[in-house]
């Protein structure tokens, strides 16, 4: 442990949920359990994941089919960071790609983009077919289980030829399933960037700061009052190192603890390793 913290002064707790809460349509043992003591002891709960594909409406759907009781308000998927993000840089940011009309938009992604840009009431088209004859402004890339190469062909040629801005809305290389690991959005923004010959200009989900940022302005929380638990390193402990967050890594997901030992950047170390989330609550009454 790299740090204490009093349990009397948490108001919320942030959880990843791919690895630490569930594992595709599987909840993790004992994980809504959890998060119901966490509700009764009087905290709230929040849900920041990286995952682009569903809206939040749909998300907290899926996370109650599977026995959580988990609502929209509590969600905060990289989808919903995007449409904020972009938002304001409608009104902020003098962007040459604003000027003068309505932006319209290339997703490579699922419907979770389109949904939130909707749900938060963003001034833009958006498309994500590659016959739409509109010349991008912006190419944002998710996790796009039916990407193709003609999606890629379009993405590069609005970046390298029309001008258009390319915003990721994550890099997570894989995420956690029942029987193993899927690529995640960082395939598809790795494709994307390789055919474009360039970085993403902006990445928005963890660990980069909005992600966080906005999470604490939700739960109207200051960071000494907010524990992170994840399961990624380069994510989930980074984002919240970063926010002076306590962090808890579960060794559930993608990280191992060869993984762990190896780390050298201090913003992706842990404050506290636990197996997985079924000792959290153990752990959080101990009062470290």
């Amino acid at each position: 442990m790299t740090r204490r913290f009093d349990f009397a002064k948490i108001r919320s707790l942030i959880f990843d949920a791919d690895g630490v809460l569930i594992h595709g349509m599987t909840p993790h043992p004992g994980a809504i359990e959890l998060l119901d003591w966490v509700r009764r002891s009087g905290r709230k709960i929040w849900l920041l994941t990286n995952n682009s594909s569903t809206s939040r409406t749909t998300y907290a759907a899926r996370f109650r089919q599977m026995g959580f009781h988990i609502h929209r308000n509590e969600i905060i998927t990289s989808g919903y960071l995007t449409a904020l993000y972009f938002k304001e840089c409608q009104r902020t940011q003098p962007w040459p790609q604003f000027a003068a009309r309505v932006p319209h938009i290339f997703v490579v992604g699922g419907d979770g983009i389109p949904a939130e840009f909707n749900a938060v009431g963003v001034r833009a088209t958006l498309t994500r077919s590659i016959v739409d004859t509109r010349k991008p402004d912006f190419v944002i890339a998710g996790i796009d289980r039916t990407m193709t190469y003609a999606k890629i062909a379009r993405a590069q040629r609005a970046i390298m030829t029309e001008g258009a801005l390319f915003i990721a809305t994550n890099q997570d290389p894989t995420f956690p399933v029942e029987d193993g690991f899927q690529p995640g959005a960082g395939t598809i923004v790795a494709a994307i960037s390789t055919a474009a010959g360039k970085p993403p200009d902006i990445v928005v989900g963890k660990p980069h700061a909005l992600a966080m940022q906005i999470t604490l302005e939700a739960a109207q929380c200051k960071p000494s009052e907010v524990i992170m638990v994840g399961d990624r390193l380069d994510t989930d402990i980074q984002v919240g190192r970063q926010a002076g967050v306590f962090s808890v890594l579960v060794l559930s997901g993608v990280t191992t603890r060869a993984r762990l030992k190896a780390v050298k950047n201090p913003m992706q170390k842990p404050d506290y390793v636990l197996k997985d989330v079924n000792g959290l609550r153990r752990f959080l009454l101990n009062g470290v």
